[in-house]
């Protein structure tokens, strides 16, 4: 039987379709422009490139003092320093979503179960095996962030998605985390030092927290945000450089390890703890603040640890 040439070309590509869609999505080498927003498949993340700039990382003994920071804790976020980036470079609109993470997971079929998690109004004892990022022991939503990962599974996110799209992602240093998080604000929090409308800007510990988790006393309980849990991804306003959520909602892993000064030489050896940003769900606002710092064991998962990702540009 012969066929004519067209649809011998159609039997070929439908032939070819299985190994071209296993291939890797190949990222665009154009020039980004800050402010833009774009994802490199459907699968990726939404990055937004950030401007080149600087900003004085850290905070003001008097910022620390007035936030009732314990001091032990605000040790870390002094002296101030000033941090330059020459260059611009992207990084997640968002958290990573679990319907995101899913996507590499069931790809990988990586093992993620363990999680410590916040049940019967108190937290639990250690990780629990019977809760992963599927089940965070409260209902969750795909467009809410990951929770329950660790370290290294965020590492291995980010590894899958550059193989995938062929672009470099990775987890954000704390320089950068926190000039994404200022969005060239010098302030305590991007909208200003004024602590009293956090639950109008932020997922943080609140009232409907208090009450779901009578235990933890840390919560704001001079308001509600409408969520005693993780809250869908860019519920609230974004910063000024377009991002959502660099305040609350979930903790999230840094690439570095922690060093009681920003940026200082890692400690020889294994790095026992990693930096982790933003507070969560469950803090109240000491912790909601962009010079706030806090490090975990790279092996903890918990309820109220995300991350999101940066994207190298060419």
């Amino acid at each position: 039987m012969k066929y004519a040439p067209t649809i011998l070309l159609m039997m070929a590509l439908l032939m070819m379709a299985p190994l071209m869609m296993a291939l890797p999505v190949a990222a665009s080498a154009r020039a980004h422009h800050a402010g833009e927003i774009f994802r490199d498949a459907r699968f990726a993340p939404a990055m937004v490139v950030v401007p080149a700039g600087h900003i004085l990382e850290g905070s003001t003994e008097a910022e620390t003092t007035s936030a009732a920071r314990a001091p032990a804790l605000a040790a870390f976020e002094h002296p101030q320093r000033e941090v330059s980036f020459s260059r611009p470079f992207a990084i997640g609109k968002y958290h990573v979503t679990k319907a995101e993470f899913a996507v590499f997971a069931r790809a990988t079929k990586r093992a993620m179960a363990g999680c410590v998690v916040a049940i019967h109004g108190a937290w639990s004892d250690g990780p629990q095996p019977a809760y992963d990022y599927t089940n965070a022991g409260f209902p969750q939503r795909g467009d809410e962030p990951v929770v329950c990962v660790n370290w290294d599974d965020a590492q291995a996110y980010a590894a899958w998605l550059s193989a995938k799209t062929g672009a470099k992602y990775r987890l954000p240093s704390e320089d950068e985390w926190e000039y994404a998080a200022r969005g060239g604000t010098l302030t305590a929090r991007w909208w200003g030092d004024d602590a009293g409308s956090l639950c109008a800007r932020v997922n943080g510990g609140d009232r409907m927290f208090a009450a779901a988790m009578p235990s933890d006393t840390s919560a704001n309980t001079t308001c509600s945000d409408g969520f005693a849990q993780t809250s869908p991804v860019g519920h609230f306003a974004p910063n000024p450089f377009g991002l959502y959520d660099m305040l609350g909602d979930a903790w999230q892993w840094m690439a570095d390890c922690f060093t009681p000064v920003t940026s200082a030489p890692a400690p020889a050896g294994a790095c026992r703890g990693r930096s982790i940003r933003g507070g969560s769900w469950h803090n109240g606002p000491a912790s909601l603040r962009a010079a706030a710092r806090m490090s975990l064991p790279p092996t903890m998962r918990a309820s109220s640890l995300g991350f999101r990702v940066v994207r190298e540009l060419p």
